[in-house]
């Protein structure tokens, strides 16, 4: 057998390996795509769309010239921001996943009577406030950041 024929076998061999590698991978990603999402996961998850419709909200009455709600602005995106932080450090880094569930919170949320998603808003904000002030500097650092971005978003600054 030539050298270029053991060669191209032994090619064979390590590409079918890697085919085989990428397809356990992608696999065993799909698979957690699909896994059934934890109650926290889910409560989190509620609380990050209540608070951004809350957000949204309170940036349009900002926009409409009652500046008065920018603090309370600031504080729905402060909580919100929290609760990203706390399942980014709880290992929730699937973006799309936490994106897709949020959106299907989004979706529930509409079908709740305006006084129970008030509820929901107002202990989604108490709750990311105790998780704000348990953070440590760092955290409260970047979760400040990260609601500082989402003002200027909401409100073009």
């Amino acid at each position: 057998m030539s050298c270029f024929a053991t060669l191209s076998i032994q090619s064979k061999a390590r590409h079918s390996g890697l085919l085989l590698a990428l397809c356990l991978t992608a696999a065993c990603a799909s698979a957690a795509d699909t896994a059934e999402p934890t109650a926290r996961e889910l409560h989190t998850a509620d609380c990050i769309a209540a608070l951004e419709t809350r957000s949204e909200d309170l940036a349009r009455q900002v926009k409409d010239g009652q500046t008065e709600q920018r603090t309370l602005l600031q504080t729905a995106l402060d909580a919100a921001a929290a609760f990203i932080g706390q399942a980014y450090l709880q290992g929730d880094r699937d973006q799309e996943r936490l994106e897709n569930l949020k959106n299907s919170a989004l979706q529930a949320q509409k079908s709740l009577a305006s006084s129970e998603l008030a509820a929901r808003q107002s202990s989604c904000t108490q709750e990311g406030a105790r998780l704000l002030s348990q953070a440590d500097v760092l955290s409260r650092f970047v979760i400040s950041r990260l609601a500082a971005r989402q003002m200027k978003r909401l409100l073009g600054d």
